[in-house]
């Protein structure tokens, strides 16, 4: 039984000054798919200002009769949130060494360290969280106090590091749809939603639009039969881009989309090679995503980069993957990385060698992981075993790997060895200079005798004890100042590769 509205809102939703109307895709898509003056109203809705306290609307799969949301007043305070989110963009320097000659920027910064300690070196997936900034007074560079989380939302590690070298994001919408998420039934929802808008439905229309949703997601919970693993030439047909549902995101955008069916040999003459598709729900006849499905020679099942229409759609890739006991690439883009995610979900490094059956082919595709072919040895890897085929030519032919740089393009820096830091020039790698004030000298010229070393009546000068200099203040009679091009940390970044440890490779 529905309870009215008044109950609807005793029931944890107080409501606040109106707000904009939000979906996920997912919610949105179930709306167009049912056939009701009610769905259509709702999708009407979105983007509406209205006075709301359920926002942020999904779908919750495991329940066919119940969304999720985010009260909107949670959502304000999100989106209030000040707190500036970063990513760290350096490498190989970028933050300051836990050193005493920049103690006196850590004090600035309200920033203490354990004698000994290094500061911490992020990846570059981790997020932090700035909690202060200083300018420093000798060099002029910005430098931020940043307390870096995993993507678990666990602190691993903090450090003062050079703004340059980190990267604004904003993670606030994508908190929303992940933090403080609450589920109500749809009809409710619906209800207390439709009301807000001004739209009236008699209670049977409600009663047949919640008969209609929970089919729908029915439907759409079954994603996985619309998925299915193709061989031989169906690879060919698949891959050709007049069979996909739209022609847009990544699969729409694929260099191999309007490829030769001569070019896909290596992948439509070899049983050790798939092609996962994903069909479209409104014409399966067409597909909406793919991915290139490997059979190692140790035996595992690898699936590679995931093209498709809709980037949510790469997660159900993985799912699928997980549920078939398939490992994955971790990061879903071109590199030759090894680095991939086990049917457990932990991370780890595979052989990614396939042994092919056939290796007559004369024409290639561009690929992604497995680059490299050897004719002789009949393998396809992610490594050059020698007298290998590089394959990332987009016109069906293939390269010959440069041999001083394996055809990365980028060499290790002559000038800091790959450190991306060579010996600060300013101060010779010491971290100081000759103060500025007295030369170097560590002494300047005494005030009260003006350099006499005598006062009235041929007195000894009491200040300078008759020398005629005393101590420079600026230095404590050292004569030595910190050096403000490294900031007193010795070293500074190469100017060669601009820090990064590699230049272009000269040969190719």
């Amino acid at each position: 039984m529905i309870k009215k509205y008044s109950d609807f809102l005793n029931e944890n939703l107080e409501f606040i000054l109106e707000s904009n109307v939000v979906y996920s895709d997912s919610f949105r898509k179930a709306m167009t798919k049912i056939n009701h003056p009610m769905a259509k109203a709702i999708l009407g809705v979105e983007n509406n200002d209205l006075t709301v306290q359920a926002n942020y609307l999904d779908i919750e799969f495991s329940k066919n009769d119940t969304i999720s949301f985010t009260p909107d007043r949670k959502a304000q305070e999100i989106l209030g949130d000040t707190k500036e989110v970063v990513k760290f963009t350096g490498s190989g320097g970028g933050w300051l060494k836990h050193k005493d000659s920049n103690s006196k920027l850590f004090t600035q910064l309200g920033y203490t360290f354990e004698e000994g300690s290094e500061p911490y070196k992020p990846e570059s997936r981790d997020l932090g969280e700035v909690v202060a900034k200083v300018t420093s007074e000798t060099s002029g560079k910005v430098y931020a106090w940043v307390k870096f989380k995993d993507q678990s939302g666990n602190e691993v590690g903090e450090g003062v590091y050079n703004v340059e070298k980190i990267r604004v994001v904003d993670e606030r919408i994508k908190k929303i749809w992940s933090s403080n998420r609450q589920e109500v039934k749809v009809g409710r929802a619906m209800r207390a939603l439709l009301k807000a808008a001004g739209a009236e439905f008699a209670d049977k229309d409600f009663e047949a639009f919640v008969n209609l949703y929970k089919a729908t997601i029915d439907k759409m919970n079954d994603k996985f039969s619309y998925i299915e693993v193709v061989r031989g030439s169906d690879i060919a047909h698949w891959y050709d881009n007049e069979n996909y549902f739209q022609k847009s995101g990544t699969l729409g955008s694929s260099c191999m989309a309007q490829a030769p069916e001569s070019w896909l040999e290596v992948y439509t003459a070899n049983p050790e090679v798939g092609l996962v598709i994903y069909k479209s729900m409104d014409d399966t006849e067409k597909i909406i995503g793919r991915s290139l499905l490997w059979k190692l020679r140790d035996g595992k099942e690898y699936l590679d980069r995931i093209y498709t229409v809709n980037d949510s759609d790469i997660q159900l890739f993985r799912d699928y993957a997980k549920e078939n006991g398939w490992y994955y690439k971790e990061h879903n883009n071109s590199s030759d990385s090894n680095q991939a995610i086990a049917p457990d979900g932990s991370r780890v490094s595979l052989d990614l060698t396939v042994n092919l059956t056939d290796a007559s082919m004369d024409n290639f595709p561009y690929l992604d992981t497995l680059k490299y072919f050897n004719p002789v040895r009949k393998t396809i890897s992610n490594n050059d075993t020698g007298g290998c085929y590089f394959l990332e030519d987009t016109g069906g032919d293939y390269v010959r790997p440069c041999d001083n740089c394996g055809g990365s393009g980028r060499i290790e820096c002559g000038d800091c060895d790959g450190d991306g830091e060579v010996e600060c020039n300013s101060c010779n790698g010491s971290g100081e200079v000759d103060c500025n004030s007295c030369d170097g000298d560590g002494k300047v010229e005494c005030d009260n005798c003006s350099g006499s070393g005598e006062v009235e009546d041929g007195e000894s000068c009491g200040d300078c004890d008759g020398e005629g200099k005393v101590n420079c203040t600026d230095c404590g009679g050292t004569g030595k100042e910190q050096c403000s091009n490294c900031d007193g940390d010795e070293r500074e970044e190469c100017g060669n590769c601009s820090g990064r440890g590699q230049v272009d490779c000269y040969d190719c």
